[in-house]
C-alpha cells in the first residue's frame, strides 16, 4: 500500500537540512510503529520519497512524500500517530492515494511568497521593476556547478511574479517558478535581479513555499494531492 502525504515545515525547523528532515521522518515512522516497507539488499532503506529539497531557512505549507507500507493501514490512524511523534514545526496536513501517473519527481513548479521591506522607496518602483524583469526574454546569470561556472538564461524558468500586498513598508511578492531537473531558479536569485533593476537593496524578511505542482502548460497545472 502506498500513501501520499502533504506536510508543513514551519519556523521551528526552518534551518534543518533536507537530509535531516528525511531522517526525522524515518525516526517518526519507527516511533509511531507504522509498517513502512524497506528496500532489499545489504543496506535496506525505508521506501519513502520526497519532493525536491527545500532550501534551508525557507518555510513551507506544501511539502510531499510518498510512503510505501507492507500492509494496509488506516489513513486517519497514520495521520494521528505520525503527528503525535513529529517535532514542533513538522505536521502532516493531508493524506491520500498517489496518482501513479504523477510521481513526485515529475513536479516542475513551485509557488513562493517572498516578504520584503520597502524602506525609503515606494511600491510603484517595485511593481515597475517586476514588470521590467518579466518583459526580458533573457536574464543571464552566472551559475556555479560541479564542473565550474557557466552562464544561464533563467527567463524561461520564471512562470509568474506578482505583487500581492503591502502593509507598513512590507511587501509580499508572489513567485511561480520552475523546479526540478529540467531547470530551476531560486526566489533569492529573482530578488537579486529585482535589486539590479531597482539599483536598491531589498531586505528579505521571509520566504515561504505555498504550493508544488506539475505544470503542463501556461493554463494547466496539476497538484500532487
Amino acid at each position: 500500500m502506498k500513501l501520499r502525504m502533504k506536510f508543513k515545515k514551519e519556523r521551528p525547523v526552518m534551518f534543518i537540512s533536507h537530509l535531516d528532515m528525511m531522517r526525522t521522518f524515518e525516526r517518526a515512522f519507527r516511533r509511531a510503529d507504522l509498517p513502512v516497507a524497506f528496500t532489499q539488499g545489504f543496506n535496506p532503506r525505508p521506501k519513502i520519497s520526497f519532493t525536491p529539497a527545500l532550501s534551508v531557512g525557507i518555510t513551507s505549507s506544501s511539502e510531499y512524500m510518498d510512503v510505501e507500507f507492507y500492509e494496509d493501514v488506516s489513513v486517519d490512524d497514520v495521520n494521528i500517530r505520525l503527528n503525535r511523534v513529529l517535532p514542533e514545526g513538522l505536521r502532516v496536513i493531508n493524506i491520500g492515494i498517489p496518482d501513479e501517473k504523477l510521481p513526485l519527481s515529475m513536479l516542475n513548479g513551485a509557488r513562493y511568497v517572498v516578504k520584503v521591506t520597502l524602506k525609503s522607496w515606494d511600491l510603484q518602483k517595485l511593481e515597475k521593476s517586476i514588470n521590467t524583469l518579466l518583459r526580458q526574454d533573457e536574464i543571464i546569470v552566472e551559475k556555479v556547478t560541479k564542473s565550474g561556472t557557466r552562464s544561464l538564461n533563467i527567463a524561461p524558468f520564471i512562470y509568474k511574479i506578482d505583487l500581492l500586498s503591502n502593509d507598513d513598508n512590507i511587501a509580499n511578492i508572489g513567485m511561480a517558478i520552475s523546479i526540478g531537473q529540467q531547470g530551476s531558479v531560486s526566489p533569492k536569485l529573482i530578488v537579486l535581479e529585482l535589486e539590479r533593476i531597482l539599483a536598491k537593496k531589498l531586505e528579505v524578511i521571509s520566504i515561504h513555499r505555498e504550493e508544488l505542482f506539475y505544470r503542463k502548460n501556461e493554463n494547466n497545472k496539476i497538484l500532487p494531492l
